[in-house]
């Protein structure tokens, strides 16, 4: 879009949702959104104070499904999650793919620093321990061996030889994953989806979350930023409470591996130059990552 002021539809959905008169300010956060999905805004609180909200649209109803099921079934009203600011869903609307959220506090983009990273590990672990049922009704097992059939398949031809072998070597077989079950998931937890106000981590962007393998939210860190500092990884699970035992070490090179040819088999099917490299990045990175030492 053009402007920065939401169309005039979700406009009148955030009057008619929130019972407050139009926003008294609002802005795209374009620095996050390029594309004009999301917006901030201050609107009149019935107390007369200003109350932050953002205001984002999705290009799918699937990916408002899950943002909307993870903020109002999982989340709530806690506004915290392991001692992360999570935000609060005010109000949804399916025909639009629009939620109204609680803005949090942060700035994006956060420092590389071993106390955000511990932060994120804590928050991390409360998601995975929240009890929320897995109704999917396929093994996570078998779920794991259909994506990698899937796009293994899509990438075939532009593999190399090394990589061919990573496919090969770190298939999800049904034996490494027979005990695997499913937790909730944020399965976009990176730092672009985290906030930093110099004390308190805040976790954004629910619109991938729903439960899978615990392990497939570490894969993303694995992949960037604990490439490059060993130092976070140590923090991250420190916050996380416990290292992963040998075996789950197997299991996440094996999400990594997913990751990988997901990332490739996208550039290729889309003609994205950036997303083929990140997928040959992490398939050399899942055949070499073993976990960080003391």
């Amino acid at each position: 879009m053009p402007h920065s002021d939401p169309p005039e539809r979700v406009l009148a959905f955030m009057t008619a949702a929130l019972g407050c008169p139009r926003p008294v300010s609002s802005a795209q956060l374009r620095a996050l959104d390029p594309r004009g999905r999301v917006f901030a805004a201050d609107v009149e609180a019935a107390s007369g104070d200003a109350l932050g909200i953002v205001v984002k649209r999705f290009d799918s109803a699937r990916l408002f499904e899950q943002a909307r099921r993870a903020l109002a079934q999982w989340l709530g009203a806690r506004g915290e999650l392991g001692g992360a600011r999570v935000p609060v869903l005010l109000a949804a609307d399916a025909s639009l793919r629009t939620i109204i959220t609680t803005r949090v506090a942060g700035e994006p983009g956060p420092p590389a620093l071993a106390e955000v990273h511990r932060a994120a590990g804590r928050c991390l672990a409360a998601l995975h321990r929240l009890p929320i049922a897995d109704d999917d009704p396929m093994p996570l097992a078998d779920a794991l061996a259909q994506r990698h059939r899937a796009w293994s398949r899509a990438c075939a031809d532009a593999l190399d030889p090394g990589e061919q072998q990573v496919v090969r070597d770190l298939a999800p077989s049904a034996a490494l994953f027979d005990d695997a079950q499913r937790v909730p998931c944020h399965r976009d937890f990176t730092p672009d989806n985290w906030l930093w106000d110099g004390r308190t981590l805040a976790l954004v962007d629910f619109e991938h979350a729903r439960h899978d393998l615990a392990l497939v939210d570490l894969a993303k860190l694995v992949a960037d930023s604990w490439a490059t500092d060993p130092a976070l990884e140590l923090a991250f699970f420190e916050g996380y409470g416990r290292p992963l035992s040998a075996r789950e070490c197997t299991q996440l090179r094996s999400a990594l591996m997913l990751h990988g040819v997901a990332s490739l088999a996208w550039g290729l099917r889309h003609g994205d130059p950036s997303f083929v490299a990140l997928g040959r990045r992490v398939l050399a990175r899942a055949g070499a990552w073993s976990p960080a030492g003391p």
